[in-house]
């Protein structure tokens, strides 16, 4: 006889740890995965994402799966929304995890010859980051009080290198991976765990979007799998794929003008299209 599956195992001891999940960006790609993912019988989702038509079909897969959902669509960059939303469900029921998954990435972030220009990359940063911040800040109070919760923050490999494809982006990534480190160290004796979750390409609209190559690419609900096994070992970090993690790394070992060299002759910048994925 074989033993339970992974999604198995993994609903039985997250459903113990996790039973309110707030996850934003849900309404489409890895948020998406991730949602019908943890939706279970007994679980309570909170889900926030721009798009409200595809954000209430999400919210109703969730439901069909037994899941008891409840969905909003809020601007990740409005503090005041965000704080007012969250706290209201953080008083209905208890938040055990977050996911700050909501971001702005793909072709609207590619920069153009000259960088993004400043409303663009103030747009990236606010997005990426203080979206991540918002969220973080909102669902603190409540976890710092009971010392019991995760918070997964979803970021980039592009943390780990400067793109001169997306200067913003890179940064914008980097700043999410340092602030879930410096969280982790802080909030370790309190009881809240702390996870920086770092992808290459993940087969999203949002990736889809670039007119590029997507080495080692990942569909969505292989990426949700991941993300949800190294969340529930208490990983403090969650990287793949290992191939696209280690040409990074590479980067360490090699003169700082020949990695300037090497990418300075990548993809070409292309325009700015439209805005971040919901």
């Amino acid at each position: 006889m074989t033993g339970p599956s992974l999604r198995t195992r993994h609903a039985a001891g997250a459903a113990r740890r996790s039973g309110h999940i707030l996850i934003t960006g849900a309404s489409s790609g890895l948020g998406r995965a991730l949602a019908l993912y943890y939706a279970a019988p007994g679980r309570t989702l909170s889900l926030l994402g721009r798009d409200i038509g595809r954000l209430t079909a999400v919210a109703a897969a969730c439901r069909e799966s037994g899941a008891a959902v409840e969905m909003a669509s809020i601007d990740v960059t409005d503090r005041a929304a965000m704080a007012d939303w969250i706290a209201g469900r953080d008083a209905s029921c208890p938040i055990d995890m977050l996911i700050a998954n909501a971001g702005m990435g793909g072709a609207a972030a590619v920069a153009g010859p000259c960088g993004e220009g400043a409303a663009r990359a103030l747009e990236i940063v606010s997005v990426n980051t203080v979206g991540v911040v918002n969220a973080v800040g909102a669902v603190l109070p409540g976890m710092g009080a009971r010392r019991h919760g995760q918070l997964v923050l979803v970021g980039s490999l592009a943390a780990l290198i400067g793109l001169p494809q997306s200067p913003a982006y890179s940064a914008s990534k980097a700043a999410v991976k340092i602030y879930g480190d410096a969280l982790r160290r802080l909030l370790r004796r309190q009881g809240i765990a702390v996870t920086n979750v770092l992808p290459g390409f993940i087969d999203t609209p949002m990736s889809q979007s670039l007119a590029m190559r997507r080495p080692w690419c990942w569909d969505a609900e292989r990426a949700a799998r991941r993300i949800a096994r190294d969340v529930e070992r208490g990983a403090a970090q969650c990287v793949f794929p290992w191939q696209l993690r280690v040409a990074i790394g590479l980067q360490n070992f090699v003169p700082i003008g020949v990695v300037d060299r090497v990418l300075a002759f990548g993809p070409a910048s292309g325009a700015n299209p439209p805005g971040p994925e919901p």
